[in-house]
């Protein structure tokens, strides 16, 4: 395994018992809902429930953790950038992705052929040179790993009444 692998890995294993820590779960699995293939896909945790649904994003150094006991969730983080081909500014770009995987499709779907409306988002608070968006509801959400300060997990955050920003803001 490269570098590159083994970083994500590292990251791999600090989002699984971050989630475990936050949520109760016993484990997490991946599931892939095109495939049926546990190697990859989204993450599904395992125990007694009734549990929490989750999302994960990876970065350069950064994963970012989102889970909610009221329905489907979607996180992405991305490093601070140019705009992403024609589709628009990196936040813009991860309010999309993040929509599109709570939609359960992740990018097996083009944005560009619509996106949920009625669906609250909220900007993640990441580091300097990071951006991101957590879309849920009831959803809790955190970013760890090398990137932050002192290289550990940032504190938990929790929608609140009055914070969702619906629908995609481009």
């Amino acid at each position: 395994m490269g570098t590159e692998g083994s970083a994500r890995e590292a990251l791999r294993v600090l989002a699984t018992r971050l989630l475990l820590e936050h949520t109760g779960a016993r484990g997490v699995v991946r599931l892939c809902p095109q495939c049926g293939g546990d190697d990859h896909g989204q993450p599904v945790l395992t125990g007694p429930g009734p549990l929490a649904r989750v999302s994960l994003a990876y970065a350069d150094g950064l994963v970012a953790l989102a889970w909610s006991n009221h329905g489907p969730v979607g996180v992405d983080v991305e490093r601070d950038g140019p705009p992403v081909g024609t589709y628009g500014d990196r936040r813009a770009w991860t309010r999309a992705e993040a929509l599109l995987k709570h939609a359960g499709t992740g990018l097996a779907h083009d944005p560009r052929d619509g996106l949920p409306a009625d669906v609250p988002t909220h900007d993640l608070r990441a580091p300097d040179g990071y951006v991101g968006t957590v879309v849920g509801r009831g959803v809790s959400w955190c970013v760890a790993g090398p990137a932050l300060p002192g290289g550990r997990a940032g504190p938990v955050r929790r929608a609140t009444p009055g914070t969702d920003r619906p629908g995609p803001a481009r």
